[in-house]
């Protein structure tokens, strides 16, 4: 058997491994995340975007103009990107500037809300909104929902609060003691 140069051994391997792991991130940047942020920047209303894939999420920081209508926004990126998405979950985050006023008011919500989400009365969502407009001078809130989320924007004098809530909540799983 013939003596085996190891420096060229090892020289071949890293080559391969960077050869075939740089071709990965290649691929999953400009066959995949570029397409997917170009697609979400076209949409009315994403002022920014930026898409995080993994294998089961596809996780999306987005700025948003104050105008924007967050159910249209969500819904044009589920069809839009659909390719780039396939079978994972979408998960959208909104940047936003945080304005005490609303803050405050999206606190004083937030019981009756989620009180709402866990029983799937969903119906108590735009009358919970309603009392909170007859509340606070000046504020709009627009509550919207299809099968998978619950889409709420708060305005208040030039602020606006994004809130996207999933429709089904997360079960709980039995107590090992009970």
């Amino acid at each position: 058997m013939k003596n085996l140069r190891p420096m060229p051994i090892v020289l071949t391997a890293a080559i391969s491994g960077a050869v075939l792991f740089g071709g990965w991130f290649a691929y999953a940047d400009l066959a995949v995340e570029k397409p997917l942020k170009q697609t979400i920047t076209s949409v009315k209303g994403v002022a920014e975007a930026k898409p995080v894939l993994t294998k089961d999420t596809v996780t999306v920081e987005l700025a948003l103009d104050d105008q924007a209508d967050l159910r249209t926004v969500y819904n044009q990126i589920r069809k839009k990107g659909a390719s780039e998405i396939g079978n994972r979950e979408l998960v959208i985050n909104i940047k936003q500037k945080e304005d005490a006023g609303l803050e405050r008011i999206w606190s004083a919500v937030l019981f009756d809300l989620a009180q709402a989400m866990e029983n799937r009365r969903y119906a108590e969502i735009p009358a919970a909104a309603d009392r909170l407009m007859k509340e606070n001078e000046g504020l709009t809130v627009d509550t919207e929902m299809d099968e998978t989320n619950v889409y709420l924007t708060l305005r208040l004098n030039g602020a606006v609060k994004f809130v996207i809530l999933p429709r089904i909540p997360e079960t709980m799983g039995g107590w090992p003691n009970a």
